[in-house]
């Protein structure tokens, strides 16, 4: 509401009276009042036409009076001083302040900072009676945060206590290139990394399987495509972690399967291999599918001969050259040689050789090594010799 310049006339007067009478009886307050207004303000400043309660003025020992209107009529309050200590470099000051922040004493007491001068309490803390404040000089720290590097002076205090003063707000996922409670005066550089958490959702492919199927209805060696394989689609939503906003890692947390994928499947043919054994595909060591005539299946030996020896079809013998009975395994047929429960793999191998174990039987095969111990590995055993070629 409007004071009329009737009321506000009587208000002053109030006022004034007030003072007038409170001088009488001696007290601080209207002492300090009354130097007051010899400095010259005006009493007028108390007052707003336009509100119904005033700011106050400040009295020369740091007192507040507040004059308010309602109603009822005018009171007068006044707010007691706050006596501030200012350490400046070691320079003692009392600052007598009924509110404000640190900024404020620091402005009453004719103190300007420069940008290397700092404040312990900061300068935008509540001051209270009391207080103690320091003035020095900071500690120059470089801080790098999303994305910008700044030169900062900064007061003594743990790393994460003065950078929340200086608005870098730090959760418990970021990364610091110090530790959070050191002492900053201890680095002069320091690096946030902002770590956030979120979820992605993406479709993604399904790999089909690639397999075979034998056909008597197709010559031996020959393929040809049954079926095409196709993808398959899911949904996969994963708890990503970010860096400064760059994804790096991803936990998946559901996944779900919207088309299931198409095996592919290739028809070998078989038609006019041996009947010994029997045809068909096998997969070798390196994941290949790989089309055999025939396959047996016996005790498998192994052995040894010195550097040079001869084999049987004249060529020196040699790690994958193996021994056996020419008229079941052909001299020169290309063979896969597997135990038979498939925990030992031969390999790929070559017929060149036989002795008196595969003539009688006794034996499927003999595989040669270079050396003893490696013959003693191998051992006696139930192999698979598949005949590729």
């Amino acid at each position: 509401m409007h004071i009329k310049k009737d009321k506000l006339k009587f208000i002053r007067s109030v006022f004034a009276l007030t003072l007038a009478g409170a001088i009488v009886f001696g007290s601080v307050f209207t002492v300090a009042a009354a130097v007051q207004t010899e400095r010259g303000s005006d009493i007028s400043d108390v007052y707003s036409t336009d509100a119904e309660t005033t700011a106050g003025v400040e009295m020369v020992n740091g007192d507040i009076v507040i004059a308010n209107m309602d109603e009822t009529g005018i009171s007068i309050d006044m707010l007691k001083a706050n006596k501030i200590i200012v350490n400046y470099y070691g320079k003692i000051k009392k600052i007598y302040i009924a509110k404000g922040t640190v900024a404020d004493v620091l402005d009453k007491a004719g103190i300007k900072l420069d940008k290397n001068q700092v404040t312990e309490p900061a300068l935008s803390a509540e001051i209270k009676d009391d207080m103690v404040i320091s003035v020095y000089n900071g500690r120059k720290v470089s801080v790098t945060a999303d994305g910008e590097t700044k030169e900062l002076y900064v007061p003594k205090g743990n790393v994460e206590e003065v950078l929340n003063r200086f608005g870098y707000r730090i959760t418990e996922d970021d990364l610091l290139n110090v530790s959070r409670n050191s002492q900053i005066w201890e680095t002069d550089k320091i690096i946030i990394k902002r770590v956030v958490y979120g979820e992605e959702t993406v479709t993604e492919n399904i790999s089909y399987d690639s397999l075979t199927e034998t056909s008597d209805k197709i010559d031996l060696g020959e393929t040809k495509l049954k079926t095409k394989g196709a993808h398959g689609k899911k949904l996969v939503t994963r708890k990503c972690k970010y860096i400064d906003g760059k994804k790096v890692s991803g936990k998946i947390v559901e996944s779900k399967t919207i088309k299931k994928p198409t095996d592919k499947v290739t028809l070998v043919g078989t038609r006019g291999a041996s009947v010994n054994g029997g045809a068909g595909t096998f997969t070798d060591m390196y994941g290949n599918s790989v089309v055999y005539s025939s396959v047996h299946t016996g005790s498998g030996t192994a052995y040894t001969a010195p550097a040079g020896a001869s084999t049987a079809t004249g060529v020196p013998a040699y790690h994958g050259g193996v021994a056996v009975n020419p008229n079941i395994i052909p001299y020169g047929s290309k063979l896969y040689i597997v135990s038979t429960d498939g925990s030992f793999v031969y390999g790929y191998a070559t017929a060149v050789d036989t002795g008196g174990a595969l003539m009688d039987g006794s034996a499927i095969v003999d595989c040669f090594y270079n050396t003893y111990d490696e013959c003693v590995n191998f051992g006696r055993r139930d192999v698979n010799v598949y005949v590729v070629g």
